[in-house]
């Protein structure tokens, strides 16, 4: 563990520099080729987003690429050249992430995470860019690592994020620390709630610096219960009509925990070139954020597939309220989401669980998996290996 930055010592005085003009003939300015860490869908050295719905599994995707980048496998200029990644993390526990890195092949070795302590305290709080971008630049000075990833995006800003005088000085520090030392940031985000017939730039939640600053996003959305899409939404460096859009899902991974035990949690199944795009999906009017209820049973299901299939109901009711999700739209959309209420085994508390199908209990894994996936998740992917009868049906 290293530690960097701190409180100028008492009685220490800076001058503030001096403000002054400069002019320059653009014949000074040297152009250069656009590099990227993801061929076409990460550009290096820039400030980016990744945004979507709850449910698609965003932190999950990001997981992937970063296990990538630190195994040299993802395809880009770093491509066979492993490569360190910081990464704030504020939605998930530090121990899932790390699980999800593993689970995709990563070298946790080169995950570096990167929180805040106070004096001899050993719990962290997120990063502030107001607060911290000096010690962030020693780190990654330090470290010279391929990518920085703010997750979620909005706990690293403070004051009214729906503001954009708050936000876009913000941004601009971000996107100077990526352009003066080669190192892309990507913040990852949500679509706002009403997305039917609109841009997916314009969907994107919060003030409008997210899209004026910010050189490159990407958007994922729901294809159906099984499947996701990726795509480019905003580029300034790429045209995005002349990017394909990706399919994705997501499966549940066995990764051995450090005490001896095992952990469910997701990994991610590329599965090529999708005809769909993220502009399409977000304007079917059966994904449209308006039905909460949707929304609530794409978040559920995604969160117990995390967590094995089952999670104890108050956890899960608190969870879903920070996610943005009332008790009630959670029990509305238990039936959509194919989840029932069980007593837990040896006199365990109730949880809810995703049912299952008339397989349960195969030891079969899913097809493409590398990481022992569990048997009850197999049915929930669909692939050449599954028939349609094996999906999960609503429970009787």
């Amino acid at each position: 563990m290293a530690e960097f930055g701190g409180q100028t010592p008492p009685g220490a005085h800076e001058e503030p520099p001096t403000r002054r003009l400069r002019l320059r003939s653009a014949n000074e300015v040297e152009i250069r080729h656009t590099r990227f860490a993801w061929r076409e869908y990460l550009p290096v050295g820039e400030v980016a987003l990744l945004v979507g719905k709850p449910g698609v599994g965003k932190s999950t995707v990001v997981a992937d690429l970063a296990a990538k980048l630190t195994t040299g496998q993802l395809d880009g200029d770093f491509t066979g050249e492993p490569q360190h990644v910081l990464y704030s993390i504020t939605e998930d526990s530090e121990s899932t992430l790390k699980a999800r890195l593993i689970a995709a092949g990563g070298d946790p070795q080169r995950l570096h995470l990167v929180d805040v302590v106070y004096g001899d305290s050993r719990d962290g709080t997120p990063l502030i860019v107001n607060l911290d971008l000096d010690a962030v630049r020693e780190v990654v000075e330090a470290r010279r690592p391929a990518l920085l990833v703010l997750d979620a995006l909005n706990s690293s800003l403070s004051g009214q994020l729906n503001d954009n005088s708050v936000v876009r000085p913000q941004l601009e520090k971000l996107r100077l620390l990526a352009h003066q030392t080669g190192t892309t940031v990507l913040g990852i985000g949500h679509f706002r709630k009403a997305t039917a017939g609109v841009d997916p730039v314009d969907a994107i939640g919060g003030a409008g610096a997210y899209t004026q600053v910010v050189r490159h996003a990407l958007g994922c959305a729901a294809e159906d219960e099984d499947n996701f899409v990726l795509s480019v939404i905003k580029s300034n460096v790429v045209s995005v009509s002349s990017v394909p859009s990706l399919s994705y899902r997501t499966i549940s991974a066995t990764v051995m925990a450090d005490d001896g035990g095992e952990t469910a949690v997701g990994r991610i199944v590329w599965q090529g070139h999708s005809t769909a795009s993220v502009v399409d999906l977000l304007q079917r009017s059966a994904y449209d954020d308006g039905d909460e209820r949707a929304d609530a049973a794409a978040w559920l299901t995604d969160y117990l597939r995390e967590r094995g299939g089952e999670a104890p109901v108050l956890e899960l009711l608190d969870e879903g309220h920070q996610a943005g999700f009332s008790k009630d739209a959670l029990k509305r959309a238990k039936t959509r989401a194919r989840v029932r209420s069980e007593k837990a085994d040896f006199g365990g508390g109730w949880v809810w669980r995703i049912s299952q199908t008339r397989h349960e209990g195969s030891t079969q894994g899913s097809e493409g998996s590398s990481t022992g996936d569990t048997a009850p998740f197999a049915p929930f992917v669909r692939s050449s290996q599954h028939d349609d009868d094996q999906l999960p049906r609503s429970a009787s």
